[in-house]
């Protein structure tokens, strides 16, 4: 039964928010008023640690860890339905330890010290969460006795958890590194904490709901603790270095969390290292965005939450568990690809809601049963850069993706905004004698297995090839038309400066080779599959200080005859000649080039290897194809590096 009466005024206005009100007008009763039997079960033999939230001084929430002697399990006890015991380890820096200090000389039986806390096996992907007050507390040499009274109890869906295979390192050695508990306004993270924190799939999110006097009665204070993942670099750090940015993804709508922070605008953040065992503790002011301010920080992200700090501490090799040797981290499929700020794009154009730009469907290529291009006809003039990519949203097309908690035959669908980036392959405007107001651009892409939009347009195809052929060379008719959210990416073509030196396994004989002035300017392209687009488009419009250089391609493909034949309509098109060398590696044998003579074709059987890669030197090396591919060639490479991967 629950010990709530309904959501308080920060859960009942983000939920207005974001559109679901009525949906889970009356869910709070989900949350239980103590634990289930298989909640106590969990928490005293399933965790080596657990994660809660705590209030410093200032009423500021801290997430720390709490963990069993030597990272051991067995640590936590619960004796009744609404209590639970723990003999914790608490280390130098974690921010348990001045929590406790205070309120142990402020707290009352009235008003007793406010924790949360959850649970997650990351074995298993099983979570369970629980808040209530520390009933008493009481050192024990180096450990922390520590009782609390459970009044809120919940079951988490197992979304967005990486499995670990995490074991137990009794041999930690914490130091705190960095601690600034109180921040400058103007002070910033060091830059070994961005990184840090830009290297993180995991984070344990705190918060805070101060009820007023008048709301007491009915919705006391109280503190959360939730568990946010995704893929590594998911939370982002503003360009002022003490702004986290995190993305809210699709889950069960409670909100609980980000009601909290509604009402009560702090949050706390801990980034943890199963690696090395370092943790870093965020503390700071927050807000919740929806809608047109939040894309106006994160491009086509619905809701956020901005996190600016005011004070951190890290403290290294803390953890008592810590990854097993030899094994990797399995990410969760329901993670959707990281989404990045508006300041770190600064080369791509997003267009505002208001004034929405439409582009229309004219022309369809089907250049195999899985490989097409789809040629889109806007009425307005588009500055895009050879390389660049459209990014389009194709609710209008499809209607919006329905609501669904879980998706296992598709995780991918849960996060589904619509909303699809390809690279423009060919456009209007880089003719030399382009006319006319509009701009059409072509997208040729790969059917994904499962993918909404790319099946949805490989069927339309399909079916007028069958039916209505005439329709491809002029689709206008249909009268499909998709909004164009912007024009993004920096992965384009830019003169290399011979001065600026190599930056991957280069050595000082290498550089020397490298700059010397009369030496010609050399670029390696490498391309894995449907990866060639942003090649066939710099080949289009190859600007003419390029005809000194000499390209050679790298291509991995299944597809030879198809490739090469887009290869070759790039060439032709392309207003200036450059040196072009081709490497084709397939496991199909046998296919015809259509390429024309003064490229020189050389055929490879199987993958391109980093052996092979390593054998070319070159002052930039371009790299586009599947996040597997790109691991396996980047080994290799001699030369400065810029990639272009693929995201679902």
């Amino acid at each position: 039964m629950s010990s709530l009466n309904g959501w308080h005024k920060g859960e009942r206005a983000i939920q207005e928010k974001v559109g679901f009100r009525q949906d889970v007008s009356q869910s709070w009763t989900q949350i239980e008023g103590e634990m289930p039997e298989q909640h106590r079960t969990f928490h005293s033999t399933r965790l080596p640690f657990i994660p809660v939230t705590t209030l410093d001084s200032m009423g500021r929430p801290w997430s720390s860890i709490l963990a069993g002697p030597d990272g051991e399990i067995g640590w936590v006890s619960s004796e009744t339905y609404d209590q639970l015991s723990m003999r914790a380890e608490v280390w130098d820096g974690d921010p348990f330890k001045a929590n406790v200090d205070y309120h142990a000389g402020t707290a009352s039986e009235s008003q007793r010290m406010l924790i949360a806390g959850i649970g997650v096996e990351f074995s298993t992907r099983r979570r369970n969460k629980f808040a209530g007050s520390i009933k008493a507390i009481e050192k024990q040499g180096g450990l922390i006795d520590i009782c609390t009274t459970v009044n809120e109890a919940i079951g988490n869906c197992p979304k967005y958890i990486t499995i670990r295979d995490l074991i137990p390192f009794p041999q930690t050695k914490p130091r705190v590194t960095y601690q600034e508990i109180n921040t400058l306004p103007t002070g910033r993270l060091p830059l070994d904490l961005i990184t840090f924190i830009l290297s993180s799939d995991t984070v344990f999110l705190g918060s805070s709901y101060s009820a007023s006097e008048e709301d007491a009665p009915r919705f006391p204070s109280h503190l959360g603790m939730n568990h946010r993942g995704g893929r590594p670099g998911f939370v982002r750090v503003c360009n002022d270095g003490r702004t986290l940015v995190l993305p809210d993804y699709s889950g069960n709508r409670l909100m609980t969390s980000l009601g909290n922070i509604e009402a009560t605008a702090l949050a706390s953040l801990t980034f943890p290292s199963f690696t090395n065992g370092s943790l870093l503790y965020i503390t700071g002011i927050a807000h919740n965005l929806v809608g047109a301010p939040a894309q106006a920080i994160m491009p086509s992200q619905k809701a956020l939450t901005t996190i600016e700090i005011t004070g951190y501490i890290f403290v290294e090799d803390a953890l008592p568990v810590r990854q097993r040797e030899g094994t990797e981290p399995q990410r969760s499929l329901y993670a959707p690809p990281v989404k990045l700020l508006k300041e770190e794009q600064s080369s791509s154009t997003y267009f505002v809601t208001e004034d929405a730009i439409y582009a229309t469907l004219s022309r369809i290529q089907l250049h195999s049963s899985d490989i097409a291009t789809f040629t889109f006809e806007s009425p307005h003039k588009l500055d895009i850069i050879p390389g660049q990519a459209a990014i389009l949203n194709f609710t209008s097309f499809l209607g919006a993706s329905p609501y669904r908690h879980m998706a296992a035959e598709n995780p991918n669908s849960v996060n589904d905004d619509r909303i699809r980036t390809w690279t423009v392959s060919w456009c209007s405007s880089w003719a030399s004698a382009a006319a006319g107001v509009g701009t059409t651009f072509s997208l040729t892409m790969r059917l994904k297995p499962g993918g909404a939009v790319t099946g949805a347009l490989f069927s339309i195809a399909n079916k007028l090839s069958a039916d209505r052929p005439e329709l491809l060379e002029d689709s206008r008719q249909l009268g499909l038309s998709v909004t164009l959210v912007g024009i993004g990416g920096d992965f384009v073509l830019k003169p290399t400066d011979p001065h600026e030196g190599p930056k991957i396994a280069v050595t000082r004989e290498e550089e020397h080779i490298s700059v010397r002035k009369n030496a010609p300017k050399k670029l390696l392209w490498i391309a894995g599959g449907i990866g060639i687009t942003p090649f066939l488009a710099m080949l289009s419009d190859i600007p003419s200080y390029f005809a000194e250089y000499e390209i050679t391609l790298l291509l991995s493909t299944r597809d030879p005859d198809v490739m090469l034949s887009l290869l070759s309509n790039a060439i032709e098109t392309a207003a200036h000649e450059v040196k072009l060398v081709v490497h084709v590696f397939s496991h199909t044998e046998q296919f015809e080039s259509s390429l024309p003579a003064s490229v020189s074709l050389h055929r490879h059987s199987g993958r391109i290897t980093s052996l092979f890669t390593s054998d070319f030197k070159a002052e930039c090396v371009y790299i586009c194809g599947p996040e597997i591919f790109e691991r396996e060639v980047i080994r290799g490479v001699v030369g400065k590096v810029r990639r272009e991967g693929f995201a679902y």
